[in-house]
């Protein structure tokens, strides 16, 4: 069994969470860890947003979660699926979580001073890092914001899908309303047709309990009618 990583009050609770989340055998069809156990891969990104996240983050946004990964250092490894991995971060081992630490944004101004010492000043090696660190994080954004689209107009296409499908079954209702009526009209006005209906249906249950009905208006009618009679 794997150690719980929630012994330790000095990791952010972000780790925390997101460990215990991945770990957790019950959610692996929508995020589970790689078969490397070196990373781990959200393969249902709507569900996730929509379940997981409100459950351990209180918010549903996918983007945001992602964001949060590159402030600790996690990347995307994979194109093709959302596969994230940390060298920290690995399946049976939580005590590694406290060699993650949350990465310094780079200023504005940090940049601005960058860019007027031009080329007479070479950069460090931890500028050059933070600026690294800094284009990971917009290719990172750029792909969950467009993770987050495609989300959207599937969600968007699947709504105009019930829409049309709901159409549809309202038309073929409102279409065998019309046929019923008509028939019931056809019955009231020929009184024989309904005991030809009545032989001919073989005493299915439906139409013998439409046709009691129509019997019980037909005899309504005739009491009404001979009520109106003079008496001999």
């Amino acid at each position: 069994m794997d150690e719980s990583p929630s012994g330790s009050s000095s990791l952010p609770p972000f780790l925390m969470k997101t460990y215990e989340m991945v770990d957790d055998p019950s959610s692996d069809p929508v995020v589970s860890w790689s078969q490397t156990s070196k990373s781990f891969v959200v393969w249902n990104p709507p569900e996730f947003a929509r379940d997981l996240l409100p459950r351990y983050f209180k918010h549903n946004n996918f983007s945001s979660f992602i964001r949060q990964l590159n402030t600790y250092g996690f990347r995307k490894i994979d194109p093709e699926r959302w596969e994230f991995a940390n060298e920290e971060f690995i399946r049976g081992q939580p005590q590694l979580l406290k060699n993650i630490h949350r990465r310094k944004p780079v200023h504005s101004h940090s940049l601005q001073n960058l860019q007027n010492q031009g080329s007479s000043s070479p950069l460090t090696e931890a500028e050059r890092q933070s600026l690294k660190e800094e284009v990971e994080r917009l290719k990172s954004d750029k792909e969950s914001l467009k993770m987050e689209l495609q989300m959207h107009e599937e969600e968007r296409k699947g709504f105009e899908l019930q829409m049309q499908n709901l159409k549809e079954r309202f038309l073929k209702m409102e279409e065998r309303q019309k046929n019923m009526l008509s028939n019931l009209g056809n019955v009231l006005q020929k009184p024989g047709l309904a005991l030809n209906l009545l032989i001919e249906s073989g005493f299915n249950d439906k139409k013998r309990r439409f046709l009691e009905l129509v019997t019980f208006m037909m005899t309504d009618m005739v009491k009404t009618s001979m009520l109106g009679l003079p008496e001999l």
